[in-house]
């Protein structure tokens, strides 16, 4: 399941995020663009999120890609 869902979020995110897991069993995902602007650091957004499982990365993805909507780069 761990590697289906690793290739599910590679593929959903491949344009933005790159994803990988720890030999810890953490989920890592960091984006692929230069540093965040100051408008974004300041919304919450993270260049690299951590989660316990696939399910909690995919609810942080989520969450990041609705707070960057709103904010200019």
């Amino acid at each position: 399941m761990e590697e289906a869902d690793w290739q599910r979020m590679r593929g959903q995110y491949a344009a933005a995020w790159s994803i990988w897991r720890s030999d810890a069993g953490r989920w890592y995902a960091t984006r692929l663009t230069r540093a965040l602007s100051r408008a974004q650091m300041d919304a919450n957004l993270a260049m690299t999120v951590c989660a316990e499982d696939a399910e909690e990365l995919i609810a942080l993805l989520a969450e990041q890609e609705q707070l960057a909507a709103g904010v200019s780069s």
